[in-house]
Order: C-alpha cells, then structure tokens, then sequence
C-alpha cells in the first residue's frame, strides 16, 4: 500500500510540475441561462426544461457522463451556491433541481460561504466525492453572491485538483463572484464582460456536446448573456459564439488535457522542481485528493507496526 500511494504521489508531483493540467469535462459560460429559462407542466417528472433550463439538463449530463471520479460517488452534482428550489422560473437553485430530476442525478446543495468551505475541506478529507461541481452563477435569484465568489476563489486549487482527478465542472456567470478562480485552473484564459447574445450560435461541438439544444435556447430568444472569454483555451474549445464571434460557452470532454509547450498550449514553467516547502497550493491539493483516491479505491493504509 506504502508503494501505491508513493506512485501516486509520484504521478501527482509530476504532472503539475511539468504543466499538465486536466481541463476536462468542463463547461464554462458567461451567461446567466439559471434566471433565463423555465418550468413548464409542473414540478414533477411531467414537467419539461425549457431554454436555458434546457441548456443547463444538457450541460449536466454531458459532464456527469464523462467524469471520471474513482470511487462511489456520494452525490452525483455539487451544487455551489444555491439552496433547492422548486420555483418554476429565474431561480439558479431550481435550475438545477430540474436538472437532475430529469437526468435522475442527486444533488447536493450548498449556500453560503461557511458551507462552501467546510464542503473543499471534507473534499479534501475524502469524506465526500461528487461526480461534478455546478456553479450557480451570477444575474438569477438564488445564485452566488460576493462572499460566496470569495470562498470560491480561495479553494482555488482544490477546484483545480478535482478536475485533475476527473471531476466535472460546469459554470454560470460574470465577474469575480463567477469566475475569480478560473486561473487556478486555466491560467492563459480571461473571462472578460463583454457578450451579446443577440445571434448567438452553437458551434458544431456545441451542437455535439448538448444534442437537442438549438440556437433559441442560448440566443436572446432564451436572455442576455454577459461576459466570454479570451486568451488560450488550452484543450478547450468553443461550444457558442454571441452575435459577434466571441467565445461565450466553452468546453471540453473526458480526458481533454492542457500539455504546456505543445502548439497551442499554454507556455511550460520553469523546469526547476519547487522544494516540498514551497510547492504551489495547487500541487498541495492535488497530492492530497489523489491521495484520497487512491483509499477509496484501496482502503486506508496498515501500519507497519
């Protein structure tokens, strides 16, 4: 078991000091498709997601379907930042309680900072393992607020380490309360707040990624969105452009990795291996969720005593 977890340990150090990063499944977009979609027959399974609440059943199951968490999984989706709902409209909460009632996934619900950062530390602890971590975003009822953005952006690097260890991520919104942790796990990509949805497309990946959904269901026909993105994608790609060709939802599937100094990657770090002490936090997290892996997938190690 000593020799298991040292490999891991091992592999762990390695890829995050020569640049390798999984990037996927994730799917990020600059909209606010929580506040811009409905429910319509109901609440029951009778019921049907429409337009952006459509958009968000397809993003669920295209994650869930591809996350690669080892391990039973304790809930299948994390809910950040919203209470459960079963409002029929412009609630992020209900967005993605409809969601899952459609797809048959569980939900785990957290609202507020405290609980935010008590759900990284049990993450961390191995005391929970979701398959996906859903971001509520920012511009509906029931979504993120600041001091929410905050805890999210200071368990930056246990974002970044579950989706190294096959985590799905998907998020919503603009501005810092959304998107103040994206350079943990992107560094060369910028969420910047310019969008106009206004003839907005997906893209034939987009179309792959969420099949069912039409233009209607992103474009202003479902609401505004607020902000896209720029800089280097890494292994992601885009999957909707606004009216005027900025990449404003972007994703990438199982095993999408960003391999620094490839063409189109983002540029190598030093080669110069940082000393225990002063490893990256980043590295830190992710040693310690793989390690965690590992356990579950072995059991807690014996003492040699």
């Amino acid at each position: 078991m000593k020799q298991s977890l040292c490999r891991l340990a091992a592999a762990v150090v390695i890829a995050c000091t020569s640049g390798v990063v999984s990037a996927g499944p994730v799917i990020l977009g600059g909209d606010d498709l929580t506040d811009h979609g409905f429910r319509s027959g109901g609440t029951t399974i009778a019921g049907q997601n429409n337009e952006g609440w459509l958009y968000i059943e397809k993003a669920v199951s295209n994650v869930l379907s591809s996350q690669t968490r080892a391990g039973t999984l304790t809930h299948d989706i994390v809910a950040l930042g919203s209470a459960d709902s079963i409002a029929l409209s412009g609630n992020a909460g209900a967005g993605i309680h409809f969601a899952a009632l459609e797809l048959g996934k569980s939900v785990l619900y957290l609202d507020g900072a405290v609980a935010i950062n008590q759900f990284f530390a049990d993450l961390i602890a191995g005391i929970l393992n979701p398959g996906m971590l859903w971001f509520s975003g920012t511009g509906a009822g029931n979504d993120l607020d600041a001091s929410e953005g905050l805890a999210l952006t200071a368990n930056a690097a246990t974002i970044n380490a579950f989706g190294v260890s096959g985590g799905g991520i998907m998020a919503h919104g603009s501005g810092t309360a959304a998107y103040g942790w994206l350079s943990a796990l992107l560094p060369g990509l910028t969420e910047v707040a310019s969008c106009n949805s206004s003839g907005a497309t997906l893209t034939a990946a987009g179309q792959a990624a969420f099949p069912g959904l039409s233009n209607s269901d992103v474009d202003s026909n479902a609401g505004p969105c607020h902000s896209s993105f720029t800089g280097n994608f890494g292994g992601l790609t885009t999957l909707a452009f606004d009216g005027s060709q900025r990449s404003y939802i972007i994703g990438g599937g199982a095993n999408t990795v960003i391999q620094c100094g490839q063409p189109g990657q983002p540029a190598c770090p030093s080669n110069n291996v940082p000393e225990p002490g002063s490893m990256p936090l980043v590295l830190l997290a992710a040693l310690a969720l793989g390690l965690q892996q590992v356990r579950r997938r072995f059991g807690a190690p014996k003492s040699d005593n």
